[in-house]
Parts: C-alpha cells; structure tokens; sequence
C-alpha cells in the first residue's frame, strides 16, 4: 500500500482548530507558542540567561533582564545593556549610503571613535594616527562579527582619512591645540582665570597641557577634569576613590564591593561577587 504524505498546509490547517487540542507552533521548535519564551524563532532548548522570560535567540539584552525588550535608538541591542544609546546610521557604502551597524555593547564605530576625541575622556585626539587607528580598529571588530562586510570595513577607514578628524591644531599660546588658548581672558596672565561652568571663551584653558576642548570640571576648581588628579573634588585621589565622579569624601561602602554607598546601584550586592562600575553583579538590576 502507497502512503502519501500529508502536505504541510494540511497538517497546519489542522492545528489551526479550534478544540482540536493541539498547541500552535509557529517556529516549529516542539515548543507551544503559549510557552514558548521565542514564539517566532526556534529554540528548542528554550535557553534564558537573564531570567527575563525572554529566549537568548530573541532577547537583544542576553544577560541583562529586560521583558519590555525597548530598544529606542532602534539598533538591535535593548535600551537596558545599550552602552551607547542615540546610535545614528553611519556605515559607509560605496553607493555614498549609511546604513545602522553596531557591535554587541550598541556602540558604532562613530560613537567608539568620535571626531573630536576618545568617548567619555573630553579630550581631542592626541595624534591623527591615534584616530585613524581608533576607527580601523573598531571596523575590524564588527568585520570579525560579520556585522560589516570587507567593503564597508576599508571605506570606513578611507572615509576617516579623508575626514579633518583629530588634525593637528597646536599653536603658540595653545600647546594643546584644543581651541582654548592658555591665556583665553587676554590678561597677560596665562591660568589666573580658568574656565569653569562650561565657558569655553573669554577664559584660560583649565589643561594647558591637555586637550580638552569642552573644559568641563566637576567640581568647579578651575583645574579641568581631563587633568584633575581629583575630579569630583571630595579630597580622595580618582585612583582610589569608589566614587571617582561624585563626592563621598567618607568613602562608605556598605555591600563592600568596592563601589562606595553615594554612587551604587545595586547597595545589596552578595559578599565577594563581582561588580561592574555601577556596583551591580550579574544578574542585578539597578535600583534593585
């Protein structure tokens, strides 16, 4: 006797009715899409790191819970482990196009090696190689991903060769070349009026001998943050304080993990667990 096969539509149609007792699987994973923590990919392993509810195939926050899966800047990584929010399109095509590419943390090659210097450092670049190699560098990772392909990797360093990125702007009465000249206010005096409160005219550079060209200082000492061997100004040197960028000049660390109470996000981490620069061990949600 012949058997004939049962067309795939067939077998679908009877799934789709109602009282019929079988379980929809839109993936085909052996999962029910009503337990199925991925309903529209496969994974039958039903594999969830972060304990969020949300599949590892699915979840753009693998170890880092987030249900509601936001994604604001709409660049695949989830707004909870998106260490560069606001990514804007900037992988170079050869037809003069951009399109969105960013590596695992959410970062571009653009937010990773902006033009006018190192991300969260508020210093220009030292040299227009440092630049340059900043930006291969970055292409290459998300080459390696498979994030770019081998065209849109060279073009993103023959854009930044083309590009007046980290130019050499050094001149006399401005050493560091950061457009603020050492003796800004024109007294005669170079460093007598630093500038503070984000003023960047009309004042002397607060880091005659360091690029910093938006002059931010925390704590307002007219010594730039880029240079303060203290920048919160709370009397513990940066390298050993647990609250580096907010004053806490008793330094108590209740969970002892080595971030001090008035910048922790997570103030009950467990003993000995490992924490990043928000407190938090894996698996903690801040403010938790």
């Amino acid at each position: 006797m012949i058997r004939r096969a049962v067309p795939l539509f067939s077998i679908a149609a009877l799934l789709a009715v109602a009282g019929s007792g079988w379980a929809l699987d839109a993936d085909l994973d052996g999962v029910a899409d009503d337990a199925d923590n991925c309903p529209a990919v496969a994974n039958p392993g039903q594999f969830d790191t972060d304990g969020d509810r949300v599949g590892n195939a699915c979840d753009d926050c693998v170890a880092v819970a987030d249900a509601d899966q936001a994604d604001d800047d709409g660049d695949g990584v989830g707004n909870a482990c998106d260490r560069c929010p606001d990514t804007f399109e900037d992988v170079p095509g050869p037809d003069e196009n951009v399109r969105l590419g960013v590596a695992p943390d959410g970062c571009s090659v653009s937010q990773d090696c902006p033009c006018d210097g190192p991300p969260n450092r508020n210093v220009s670049w030292k040299s227009r190689g440092a630049y340059l190699s900043c930006v291969r560098r970055h292409a290459r990772r998300l080459w390696w991903l498979s994030i770019v392909d081998r065209t849109e990797r060279r073009l993103f360093a023959t854009s930044a060769i083309s590009s007046g990125c980290a130019v050499e702007r050094g001149l006399p009465g401005d050493r560091d070349g950061d457009g603020v000249p050492e003796d800004g206010d024109e007294s005669g005096r170079a460093g007598n009026f630093p500038c503070t409160g984000g003023a960047t005219v009309g004042c002397d550079d607060n880091c005659p001998r360091v690029r910093n060209p938006r002059q931010t200082d925390l704590d307002g000492d007219g010594i730039g943050d880029a240079c303060d061997a203290d920048v919160d100004g709370d009397g513990v040197p940066d390298a050993a304080d647990s609250c580096p960028r907010k004053a806490n000049p008793t330094q108590v660390d209740a969970d002892a993990d080595g971030v001090g109470d008035e910048c922790d996000a997570c103030a009950d981490t467990p003993e000995d667990a490992d924490v990043d620069s928000r407190g938090c061990a894996e698996g903690q949600t801040a403010g938790g």
